[in-house]
């Protein structure tokens, strides 16, 4: 931080400077900085909308990401990659999102209320330990999986449709190019 109306803010492209308003917008999730090398920055300046899609998105995650919009993305998530250990796509930005938002059932919602898990971030670092749910009283098998699909749902839901492709590439990329998901 430069001071108080300046930050600083580091990317895979390198070091840049925002003023308040673009600050909480980047961390808002509402401002992508982006560069592309060799162009202005006026340029730059038009891939930050939510519907910009980085160069490495491939077909076959726009297929994906349109898919999850259809049937849910935990749904198509399994599908696409049966076996496939869940990866829960949270970001730092969602940390303060109430768990309300979710819809679990009444025991799942206590039961994640007892163990001071009353926030995503707070979900997430439950999830991060190496016991997991498995730590907090009356949560079973079933409620583990009600709140791991409904938690991946809420993350899911939070991406822009950009981060949401850029998912789905990620997620090919690790698991090989080959669907298993009817193109319907």
């Amino acid at each position: 931080m430069f001071n108080e109306e300046s930050y600083e803010v580091c990317t895979h492209w390198g070091w840049f400077r925002l003023d308040r308003g673009a600050y909480e917008d980047y961390l808002s999730g509402r401002l992508w900085i982006t560069w592309v090398p060799g162009k202005p920055k006026e340029l730059a300046a038009e891939h930050q909308t939510e519907d910009y899609l980085p160069p490495n998105v491939t077909d076959a995650a726009i297929r994906l990401r349109e898919l999850a919009s259809r049937h849910g993305a935990y749904a198509t998530f399994q599908s696409a990659f049966p076996g496939s250990a869940v990866e829960i796509p949270f970001k730092q930005r969602m940390k303060d999102k109430p768990i309300d938002e979710l819809a679990l059932s009444v025991r799942s919602s206590n039961g994640l209320m007892r163990a001071n898990a009353g926030t995503f971030g707070r979900l997430w670092n439950l999830f991060s330990r190496e016991t997991g749910l498995r730590s907090v009283r009356n949560l079973g098998a079933k409620s583990e999986a009600e709140i791991q699909k409904c938690f991946f749902d809420g993350c899911y839901l939070s991406l822009s449709p950009g981060e949401q492709a850029t998912f789905w590439q990620v997620m090919l990329n690790r698991n090989g190019t080959r669907l298993s998901v009817d193109k319907s």
